[in-house]
């Protein structure tokens, strides 16, 4: 039973530090705006997973989590 809590322990501090939100896409805006977002975006190393899937279809922003590396430029 303590080697499981350790575990839980371990796995929920991971994900705390491992897993960052973070606007993957501008979204419907001005060319000079978006040249500057992706100028200046986050890059996941790892893998990505976008929360706001549907309402991109609308030229929303671009939700996502990161579970990885979430580098700055």
């Amino acid at each position: 039973m303590k080697n499981v809590a350790i575990s839980l322990a371990v796995v929920i501090a991971l994900s705390v530090l491992l897993i960052k939100p973070y606007m993957s896409s501008p979204g419907y805006t001005t060319r000079e705006y978006a040249e500057e977002f992706y100028k200046n975006a986050p890059v996941c190393r790892g893998f990505h997973f976008v929360l706001n899937k549907e309402a991109t279809y609308a030229d929303a922003p671009e939700k996502s989590l990161c579970f990885g590396l979430l580098l700055t430029k």
